[in-house]
């Protein structure tokens, strides 16, 4: 058995021969003591082994917290908080006059669709044409009564008409879709499709129950002398 060193300092310990029989006692360490040593050891491991897996959890969670915090915070600030109000139409490219006849001195062509005269660089014949064939024909008088109906070869020179339901509705979405295609390709328009108020005027006018009849005569047209302008 092991004497750990008490009154003297020359000796650490001695090993002194074990005598026959004397068993676990003459051991430095019992087999229960072996067995408790290495509870210890082994309950002190997997508690250091919880704490790590414990802090390893709260690291992952608050770095995921953090990324999802700043995803949000980006998202948010990508949005738009107010729609822009910036009208556009700033920059007159062409313009067609103010009579039939310095329109067509300065180029421009006839829009039925437009009830007017358009430059042709804000111009497109085919959705005109597209519409008058799949919509038209509609009629046309001098007056609001529909007394007295305008030949077509006199549209281009009468400056004020009156006409069926059905044109307005089908004007305003012809321009609806001018506007549309020049905003996939920055082309001209005429400065009649920028306003807002024409766009909210033709929305009010559609969606109206009492509009519903198409042939009714209600719409009264003024010439247009259109001029193009861009975008922005």
């Amino acid at each position: 058995m092991a004497t750990w060193a008490g009154a003297s300092t020359d000796v650490a310990y001695q090993d002194l021969p074990v005598s026959p029989g004397d068993g676990e006692e003459h051991q430095p360490f019992t087999t229960g003591e072996k067995l408790d040593w290495n509870r210890n050891r082994n309950s002190t491991r997997s508690k250091l082994c919880s704490a790590l897996i414990i802090v390893s959890i709260v690291v992952t969670l608050g770095a995921l917290s953090s990324v999802l915090v700043i995803a949000q915070r980006r998202q948010a600030g990508s949005l738009v908080p107010i729609w822009p109000t910036y009208q556009g139409g700033s920059r007159v490219v062409e313009h067609c006059g103010n009579s039939p006849e310095e329109a067509q001195a300065l180029g421009c062509v006839w829009d039925l669709m437009s009830f007017g005269w358009i430059h042709p660089r804000c111009y497109n014949p085919d959705e005109s044409r597209q519409w008058m064939e799949k919509h038209g024909p509609w009629k046309w008088y001098y007056d609001l009564n529909a007394t007295q109906q305008i030949p077509d070869d006199a549209l281009t020179r009468t400056p004020r008409v009156y006409t069926e339901q059905g044109y307005h509705v089908v004007h305003c979405l012809y321009i609806f879709k001018l506007l549309h295609l020049a905003g996939m390709s920055r082309h001209l328009v005429t400065d009649e499709a920028i306003p807002l108020a024409h766009t909210q005027h033709c929305v009010d006018m559609i969606s109206a129950p009492k509009y519903s009849d198409f042939k009714h005569i209600n719409t009264r047209v003024d010439m247009l002398f259109a001029r193009c302008v861009t975008l922005d």
